[in-house]
């Protein structure tokens, strides 16, 4: 991902950037945290910037890139989880009553969720997968290669429902925004199983 479709993308959806020849920030109000890139000898450097810490921000969860395309990209993933999170975890939420697979599909179809992104059953490339053993939940990402990227804990029933509908959701938002802007010609290509490890986890 290059600046010019990161501002193209923050742009339609509202989220404002400060962009400069050696640094992307969040425009953010005072005392807000915000994420950055920094770029230094030719390395490109993402940080959040902690304003928890006062008077003196601090840098936090610092990563270094080689490649400032990696770096825009992973930036844009971690202000886009961000951008989200109100919307997955609201107040009152009725995944909080779920308590079968049966409710977690007909909540699924409720928000509008693309089958393709989840299965309690067969291994769909890039979706989740919940896999009930001695009631308990696993939930699982699935790559393209049908295989598992990552797995959780077993979980008690609760937690688990509440953890397939974090990633399940997470992703759909995701690809929801990658049909998009393919689409539309602003991006080139899919995101990968590590970008999407990275936003739904």
């Amino acid at each position: 991902m290059n600046k010019e479709q990161l501002q193209q993308i923050c742009s339609d959806l509202g989220i404002k950037l400060i962009v400069g020849e050696t640094f992307i920030k969040e425009q953010a109000g005072y005392y807000e945290n915000y994420n950055q890139l920094e770029a230094d000898d030719n390395q490109w450097y993402y940080s959040e910037m902690d304003f928890e810490a006062r008077p003196v921000p601090e840098k936090k969860d610092r990563k270094k890139f080689d490649s400032q395309e990696d770096s825009i990209k992973y930036f844009f993933l971690m202000t886009l989880k961000e951008f989200h999170f109100n919307k997955i975890h609201f107040p009152n939420n009725p995944i909080r009553k779920i308590k079968s697979l049966d409710e977690i599909k007909k909540f699924f179809d409720y928000l509008g969720i693309n089958q393709e992104c989840y299965s309690f059953d067969k291994k769909i490339p890039q979706s989740v997968l919940a896999s009930v053993l001695d009631n308990q939940i696993v939930v699982s990402y699935i790559d393209q290669n049908r295989n598992k990227q990552f797995s959780t804990i077993p979980f008690n029933y609760d937690k688990g429902i509440f953890t397939m509908y974090k990633l399940t959701y997470s992703l759909h938002l995701l690809k929801a925004l990658e049909k998009k802007f393919i689409e539309n010609g602003v991006l080139e290509k899919e995101f990968t199983d590590e970008d999407i490890e990275i936003f739904i986890k």
